[in-house]
């Protein structure tokens, strides 16, 4: 089973490295979603913010091989999609010309798994370091 981990995690990793080399690919004109520029921005963000939060959660698989790691990630994530995507968006469509520091935090939080690589430092500590835990 731990060579399974191990695929998963490789997986995973490459997987964010991909997202992150292939950002600026036009994904829903090769799939044909949409004719406007704003529908292709909102497509293609929203796919690399559950592309990335996905391999996350598949990494954190990987690490932890624990059922309540991996249902709290998917709790953080679908808190980011309400909390930092939906407002990213509005900022985006009915501000476009906004680019203050507010527009930047957010856009930091969505195109980047910051809240879930977070989280690994944090399931780390509970697992391994916290005091009082049986190792």
């Amino acid at each position: 089973m731990k060579g399974y981990r191990i695929a998963w995690g490789v997986f995973s990793v490459a997987g964010l490295i991909a997202v992150f080399l292939l950002q600026r690919v036009d994904v829903a004109a090769w799939v044909g979603f949409g004719d406007s520029k704003l529908s292709h921005f909102l497509f293609n963000r929203t796919l690399r913010f559950f592309l990335n939060d996905a391999l996350t959660i598949g990494l954190i698989y990987a690490l932890f091989e624990e059922r309540k790691y991996v249902i709290f990630s998917v709790y953080v994530q679908l808190t980011g999609l309400v909390f930092f995507l939906l407002p990213y968006f509005v900022l985006k469509v009915y501000f476009p010309s906004y680019n203050g520091p507010l527009i930047s935090f957010l856009h930091r939080l969505v195109l980047n798994p910051t809240l879930l690589m977070l989280l690994i430092p944090a399931f780390y500590y509970q697992k391994f370091a916290a005091p009082g835990v049986k190792k």
